[in-house]
């Protein structure tokens, strides 16, 4: 299976959201990685077929996804950044709901709803309101409906915003086990959702797409571009304005250990390290992910 984009282009007024992306996408977890505003729910909302693009085209095997309707939206799951769902439904319910939506019916219905409730860990509130859930767990649910009929294109915007770190490796590994006989994109700006998971790391910036490759592959771009030095705690201010710093730690003899994204040495006793991906998304962006953040 095969999903290409031939010059997608988005426009709002004078604003491209997204810029001439060229893409071909096949079987595998690909990670579409970027800050928010980067143009990601744009183009995962393209690629659902819910929103049009100004120039370009998406196809499936050689067909645009707008000829082939409702027979693409059959193999399709979908989960967008903000997943609504009605909040006096119960969980069960709300997903009998949804397999009727996806022309699912019958004992089948009944049958992907158990097995995916027990798959996300809601089958003990199943016959409760969506209403009394937490934020991780109304998104788990949406995790569910979105593999209710076993889609061959999973698309996932944002999928582990409000799970806790326990939930998220649940889904991560629930995710490793769909990959093989599948296309799913997964949109995030959480580097360790996908550093471990996915075949393929696109990263989009502007609208654009500026760097694609394994994770080994893009971490070779800052290899030679990340510092580690320890500096005096009243420092670290100047230091953070004045350089792309990323996990902060505690130093020796009351310093803080920092470590700097630079193409250059920026101190003389800074010391060369192994990069990882999460520096990439710095050299990129020049702001903290998520993951260093909670560092």
């Amino acid at each position: 299976m095969e999903i290409k984009y031939s010059e997608i282009t988005k426009r709002y007024g004078d604003k491209k959201a997204v810029d001439g992306v060229n893409l071909t996408l096949n079987n595998g977890v690909c990670a579409l990685l970027g800050a928010n505003g980067s143009g990601k729910t744009t183009l995962m909302r393209i690629t659902a077929g819910i929103l049009d693009a100004t120039e370009g085209s998406v196809s499936l095997d050689g067909r645009n996804i707008k000829t082939l309707d409702s027979s693409y939206r059959n193999i399709l799951g979908y989960l967008p950044q903000n997943f609504g769902c009605y909040k006096d439904f119960k969980a069960k319910d709300f997903l009998m709901y949804m397999c009727a939506l996806k022309g699912i019916d019958g004992d089948y219905a009944k049958k992907r709803c158990k097995e995916m409730l027990e798959e996300v860990g809601l089958a003990e509130v199943q016959n409760k309101k969506i209403g009394s859930f937490s934020g991780g767990m109304r998104q788990r649910l949406g995790i569910a409906q979105a593999l209710l009929n076993e889609p061959s294109v999973l698309i996932l915007d944002e999928p582990t915003a409000g799970l806790d770190p326990k939930e998220r490796i649940r889904f991560r590994n629930m995710l490793c086990a769909l990959s093989k006989e599948r296309i799913i994109i997964y949109a995030t700006h959480i580097v360790s959702d996908i550093a471990f998971l996915a075949d393929r790391v696109l990263i989009m910036k502007d609208g654009k797409i500026v760097a694609d490759g394994s994770p080994e592959k893009l971490i070779e771009i800052a290899v030679g571009k990340v510092w580690s030095v320890n500096v005096k705690r009243s420092e670290l201010s100047r230091v953070q304005a004045q350089y792309s710093v990323g996990t902060i730690t505690d130093g020796e003899n009351g310093s803080v250990n920092v470590r700097i994204v630079s193409e250059s040495k920026p101190f003389e006793e800074a010391v060369n390290v192994k990069p990882e991906l999460d520096d990439v998304y710095l050299y990129f962006f020049g702001e903290v992910s998520e993951d260093a953040k909670a560092d």
